[in-house]
Order: structure tokens, then sequence, then C-alpha cells
């Protein structure tokens, strides 16, 4: 029996926990936003926004913001899988 695509509900409280992964991970980093950005390809803002619950743009884009953070892949995929999961039909 195929997985349904989450629910548009769903994927918003995935992208708030995904969030609030980088917020920490930042905080705990010590670094300031505007000395993460340049490191990661987002402006301030743009980061602002992602800590907000936007979904970064792009897979490379995801994946220079946890390496300049160095989160644990098991931290963050299983939220990220289930944000792209059914992404295409909305």
């Amino acid at each position: 029996m195929p997985v349904s695509a989450p629910s548009a509900a769903y994927r918003r409280i995935c992208a708030q926990v995904f969030a609030g992964h980088i917020r920490t991970a930042r905080l705990r980093d010590g670094r300031s936003l505007d000395e993460l950005a340049p490191l990661a390809g987002p402006t301030v803002e743009e980061w602002e926004e992602i800590e907000a619950g936007r979904v970064p743009g792009t897979w490379e884009h995801v994946l220079l913001l946890v390496t300049v953070l160095q989160l644990d892949r098991s931290s963050w995929l299983p939220y990220f899988a289930r944000l792209c999961q059914g992404a295409q039909e909305n």
C-alpha cells in the first residue's frame, strides 16, 4: 500500500521543527548571523526566514546550512524528508 503524502499542515510542522534545529544549532555555535550567513549562502534576512520556518529552496542550500552548523543528519533529515514528500503536488 503506497504511503500518502503528508498534509500541508503536517509539512508546516516539520518545517518548524527543522527551523528549530537550525536556530538551536546556530545559538549553540555562538557565531552571529552576520558571521554564519556568508558561509552557508543565505543573506541574514533569508537565514531569519529559514529560522522562522521557510524551507530552503534547494537541497544544496540545506546541506550548506547543516554543514556550517555541524548538525548530525539524524537530527534533521527525518523532518526534511517529510517536508519534501509530496511537495510537487502542492
